[in-house]
């Protein structure tokens, strides 16, 4: 399971970093930072503001593409055990009406599998230094595996109100 959930978190953090690299390429605001005032002001600081927002995005230590990979994660196994609520209040004809408090427990419930298996001592950092050695088609592979995947869920989360 935690291997699993590790291959998860790269394969969305590897998507929103490539997601970040072809949108920048695509935002009207980058030009903001060709104006020549700009560029001197760069140019004084020594810095490439483009690998510097680079950076900012694919820091694996505390980088934006990491900490909404950790956060999605932690989304999907909320939503699968919310599914799971429901489904089974469902199928047991269980009149329970969901509230705040039930939520809060569900979350911090997703939370903890989370917490141990990916975000505890950094681990998944062992992890992705595994990832990195993959073939270009295990890559592939896994990210499509995690895309179908979080597809299900959200299948599965719907599906659970349809029953």
């Amino acid at each position: 399971m935690e291997n699993y959930l590790n291959i998860l978190h790269y394969c969305i953090y590897k998507a929103h970093y490539k997601s970040h690299i072809f949108f920048s390429k695509l935002n009207p605001f980058r030009l903001i930072h060709k104006l020549p005032f700009q560029k001197r002001r760069y140019e004084e600081l020594g810095i490439d503001i483009d690998q510097e927002v680079n950076k900012a995005f694919g820091n694996k230590e505390g980088g934006l593409s990491i900490m909404v990979s950790g956060g999605v994660i932690i989304g999907i196994v909320f939503f699968i055990l919310l599914s799971l609520v429901i489904l089974l209040k469902r199928l047991l004809s269980i009149d329970l009406t969901l509230e705040i408090s039930h939520f809060v427990f569900i979350a911090i419930l997703s939370i903890i599998p989370c917490y141990l298996w990916v975000f505890k001592k950094d681990k998944y950092l062992a992890y992705f230094k595994k990832y990195e050695k993959w073939s270009r088609t295990e890559r592939l592979k896994y990210c499509w595996i995690s895309s179908a995947f979080i597809l299900l869920v959200i299948l599965f989360f719907f599906g659970s109100f349809i029953l």
